[in-house]
């Protein structure tokens, strides 16, 4: 008998030895080794940045002037009344010299009362005033002075500017911008070559342009004797494009 129970003892601890060893065995953590980065070797791209600006002239063909009119009266019904007449005449002379109606421009209009004050700062006189300011485009330049001279003598009473453009200014533009890529691709290529290095693609570019426009703040007026002569001049009407260029720089 107790051999018989020794017996079912170590039947009893050879299963739970293998047991154990199997449980053992399924839970064993398997490690495993993620692959190394492969070394990269990328040198950094070379490049040059340059930049180049080019101006481009032309003569003006046509002018923006700005004129006034400008009426007071004791009542506002009547400062208003003498005001649009006199700019009725200044439509009517501008017509004659073959200004359409869609190059006259309305800017401002304005109504509001003064007061005139004696010495000791007493109120005497209280009137109303009108200010019609329209600015007129002028694209025959031969006849400008002639068109200052008589809007001045029929309604208008007050100069205020001109100024002069280009009316196709997007081609001035496009020949400035032709010409900075130019001189801003030569210069690269000339520094590339300084260098020992070769000129490759362009990487990105950039514009910036300036007009300056001729302005003619005051204008002096003809006498009347001399009526149809105002002297103005155009002058000449610069845009500049600046470029900025960067290039690839290669191995010759």
């Amino acid at each position: 008998m107790w051999k018989q129970w020794m017996a079912w003892i170590a039947a009893l601890v050879a299963v739970v030895a293998a047991v154990v060893a199997v449980a053992a065995g399924s839970f064993s953590p398997r490690v495993q080794a993620a692959p190394l980065p492969e070394a990269t070797n990328c040198p950094s791209q070379r490049t040059i940045t340059v930049e180049g600006q080019a101006s481009v002239t032309a003569t003006p063909d046509v002018a923006y002037i700005t004129v006034g009119v400008h009426t007071q009266a004791r009542q506002a019904a009547d400062a208003l009344s003498v005001n649009n007449a006199q700019a009725a005449k200044v439509y009517q002379t501008l017509a004659q010299f073959g200004v359409e109606k869609k190059d006259i421009r309305t800017t401002s209009v304005s109504l509001y009362q003064s007061e005139e004050r004696d010495k000791d700062g007493k109120v005497i006189a209280r009137y109303y005033v009108v200010d019609n300011t329209m600015q007129i485009t002028v694209r025959d330049l031969a006849k400008l002075g002639q068109v200052l001279d008589a809007v001045v003598q029929n309604g208008a009473n007050r100069l205020q500017g001109i100024r002069f453009d280009v009316s196709d200014r997007a081609a001035l533009l496009e020949q400035a911008r032709l010409e900075a890529v130019k001189q801003g691709k030569a210069q690269a290529a000339a520094i590339a070559e300084a260098a020992g290095a070769k000129l490759g693609k362009v990487q990105t570019i950039s514009f910036q342009s300036l007009v300056q426009p001729v302005v003619r703040a005051e204008v002096r007026m003809a006498a009347p004797k001399a009526a149809g002569e105002v002297p103005v001049s155009g002058g000449q009407l610069t845009v500049t494009a600046t470029v900025s260029m960067v290039f690839v720089l290669t191995s010759p």
